[in-house]
């Protein structure tokens, strides 16, 4: 394996060729190709980031707005919590004019009843008073005692009637 000087030399200069020749026709569009390729990666960057970007205010937007749907959705519950209230105090309170309207009209009703009851008794204790005072008159008048009595009633009862009107 004897190094030859010639042939190294002729590499060396065979390779500065290529190199020379690489740099002036095959370098510079090598170059653009790779700029090309890294402008357009770092636009594919740009456009992710832009795209996050608007991702991260969607999602932003979206947070602020359940955030105000949540709040509101407490308020109209809230609301329904306090016309519910409102309606049971309303149910409460016309239940207690029903039963006290229901009260005075059984109190009123039992009044009647016992003022019905009265007047019958009354009626019963006269009719069962004419009847002991019949028997009684028949018992002791005479015909010309029941004369006379009937006389005087009959005289009595206009006066009663202009006395009672």
């Amino acid at each position: 394996m004897g190094l030859e000087i010639g042939q190294i030399v002729t590499q060396i200069i065979g390779f500065l060729i290529a190199v020379f020749l690489l740099k002036k026709f095959a370098w510079k569009p090598l170059l653009s190709i790779l700029e090309e390729r890294r402008s357009k990666i770092k636009s594919e960057f740009d456009n992710i980031d832009k795209e996050k970007k608007k991702v991260e205010d969607l999602l932003s937007d979206y947070q602020t707005k359940l955030k105000e749907i949540d709040s509101l959705a407490r308020v109209k519950i809230q609301e329904a919590a306090r016309e519910g209230q409102k309606m049971a105090n309303e149910i409460k309170e016309n239940a207690r004019k029903e039963s006290k309207d229901i009260l005075t009209k059984g109190r009123e009703e039992i009044q009647r009843d016992v003022d019905k009851a009265k007047v019958q008794l009354k009626n019963d204790l006269v009719n069962m008073t004419m009847r002991v005072a019949e028997k009684l008159i028949r018992e002791r008048l005479d015909e010309e005692k029941d004369r006379k009595l009937i006389a005087e009633f009959i005289d009595s009862v206009p006066a009663q009637k202009g006395e009672g009107s």
